[in-house]
């Protein structure tokens, strides 16, 4: 069977996979760099810091003191 074998036994095929492979990765990065950008525009990232600072346990501030 020449025409399966050839093909199969093609090189050019593999730059054409290669080729789409970085592509997609290069699609993923920009697609990953804009939700975090449309997170940290609506502030989210503010909103779980504060969230988190000790302070934000009690309006006095001892438990910051304690935990300083």
């Amino acid at each position: 069977m020449p025409g399966v074998r050839g093909v199969a036994g093609e090189e050019a095929a593999q730059g054409t996979v290669e080729y789409a492979l970085t592509v997609f990765a290069v699609l993923a990065l920009i697609a990953g760099m804009a939700a975090l950008w449309r997170v940290a525009e609506r502030g989210r990232f503010v909103d779980a810091a504060v969230e988190a600072a000790s302070h934000g346990l009690e309006g006095d501030g001892y438990v910051d003191i304690a935990l300083y």
